[in-house]
């Protein structure tokens, strides 16, 4: 009955949240807690309009699992909280889309999808933000100056081409090697990039700390922007702070929500 409706919330919601991190590094909280308390409230007045409760209990079933994963997340310092609490509204929002058809349950094809796209996304805002930052270039460039590792780049470099006309499989799998180290060495070099120091006084909301502040019980581990309040406190106690840039993740949902809609189960068109 109300499929349309609840596709348009979760493709604004989300998109404006995605959007909203990508500009402040932070996910409205009353967003997402407007997102799920609508979703809600419609499974339910469609349950009691039908007697029919099972589209409210899958809502509250991908809502509850999403939510388990995102604290996991979460608490692993791999997420923001607002990343977890779009999953969940997403997950409440649509536990079934009938009019498309996905392999799995549309949220479980959903979650699966948001992997792969997050991992395109993730590497794409890897490489801005090294050409943004010429440190990060360069950090990346010396890292893989080593004579050692130059070495073992050059003998799978040449393995790879070498052994392509004969075993392609090999040859594939020596030029994934190649590809691996260098990713690594990136990704270490983007790591680095991420953090840096400044004075308290440039210290603003939505900022994110690169540092552990145990005697305000403020952890890096956990990503998130600063509040107005714990700004403040900080620079009563700090002159100078560690803050760093987080992949702004909150956008791959709704990427992932439309690659969804519009071509089902990433995996299989691997395949």
């Amino acid at each position: 009955m109300f499929e349309l409706l609840l596709l348009a919330i979760a493709l604004i919601g989300s998109f404006a949240a995605g959007l909203y991190d990508l500009k402040t590094s932070n996910i409205p909280d009353i967003l997402c807690i407007l997102m799920l308390i609508t979703g809600l409230a419609i499974h339910s007045y469609t349950g009691f309009s039908t007697g029919d409760f099972s589209l409210l209990i899958d809502s509250l079933l991908y809502g509850g699992l999403f939510l388990l994963f995102g604290l996991i997340m979460y608490l692993s310092g791999q997420w923001g909280g607002g990343d977890g609490e779009l999953l969940v509204a997403l997950g409440v929002l649509l536990p079934r889309v009938p009019f498309v058809k996905t392999y799995f349950p549309f949220p479980i094809s959903f979650f699966i999808n948001s992997f792969f796209i997050g991992a395109a996304y993730s590497i794409g805002y890897s490489i801005i933000l090294s050409i943004k930052n010429p440190f990060v270039s360069k950090n990346f460039l010396n890292s893989i100056k080593q004579p050692l590792l130059l070495s073992v780049l050059a003998i799978f470099l040449t393995l790879s081409v070498v052994s392509f006309s004969y075993f392609k499989i090999i040859s594939i799998i020596f030029f994934l090697f190649f590809l691996l180290i260098l990713f690594w060495k990136f990704a270490h070099a983007i790591e680095i990039g991420f953090y840096k120091r400044i004075p308290v006084s440039k210290l603003k909301v939505d900022d994110m700390l690169g540092e552990d502040i145990p005697k305000l019980k403020l952890y890096k581990k956990f990503i998130r922007g600063l509040t107005k309040e714990e700004v403040k406190k900080i620079k009563k106690t700090k002159r100078y702070i560690i803050i760093r840039e987080g992949i702004r993740y909150g956008l791959v949902f709704p990427l992932s929500l439309l690659f969804t809609l519009l071509l089902g189960d990433i995996f299989f068109l691997l395949l």
